[in-house]
């Protein structure tokens, strides 16, 4: 996996040395009410960072780090991994872990294009630089047909960054099982 450059990030896979980071990170409620509504805890960090590792090797994608080269400190993660998709309720449902998909129910895998920021950061325009990045690398360079952003409807924030970077709203969605909407990027 490449490391992608923006002005002022470095974007580069994680390594087990940012486990610390990721512990900042989804130990703040706030960053995390959209994700999975609660905090993680240090163990399921470690699983989170294996599994990134695991998705790299096996398919060239998944969250990098977002450092910030003026302070050489890490600010964020972005980048392109799986969700999984099925209909429920009428509309398409996405998940992060196919063990979670109801046995039976064949899943669909999406290239989603997703970010995450510290507190201190929001406002600054870096999830905007970020993933206009990585939606460039993965459309460009990756050669992805298209990246979904998949997002809670009350994240307000995420749906601003979408529409900044020219993903387009397809339609409504359940994302992990709340009420979201499934923006997509295309070539």
């Amino acid at each position: 996996m490449t490391i992608v450059e923006t002005d002022r990030f470095i974007l580069r896979p994680f390594e087990e040395q940012d486990i610390d980071f990721l512990d900042e990170l989804h130990g703040d409620d706030l960053v995390m009410r959209y994700i999975l509504g609660r905090v993680r805890t240090h163990e399921e960090n470690m699983t989170y960072l294996k599994r990134l590792q695991e998705t790299r090797e096996q398919h060239g994608v998944g969250q990098r780090i977002v450092i910030l080269k003026e302070e050489n400190k890490p600010v964020g993660r972005c980048g392109i991994s799986f969700f999984y998709g099925i209909r429920e309720q009428g509309m398409p449902s996405y998940y992060i872990d196919p063990k979670a998909i109801p046995e039976g129910v064949e899943a669909t895998p999406i290239h989603e294009l997703g970010y995450t920021f510290l507190r201190k950061g929001w406002g600054k325009g870096y999830a905007t630089e970020a993933a206009a990045a990585m939606k460039e690398h993965g459309l460009k360079i990756q050669k992805f047909p298209e990246l979904h952003s998949v997002m809670a409807q009350a994240n307000v924030a995420s749906v601003s960054v979408a529409e900044k970077i020219g993903a387009k709203c397809q339609e409504k969605c359940l994302c992990l099982g709340e009420l979201g909407w499934d923006y997509i990027s295309r070539a």
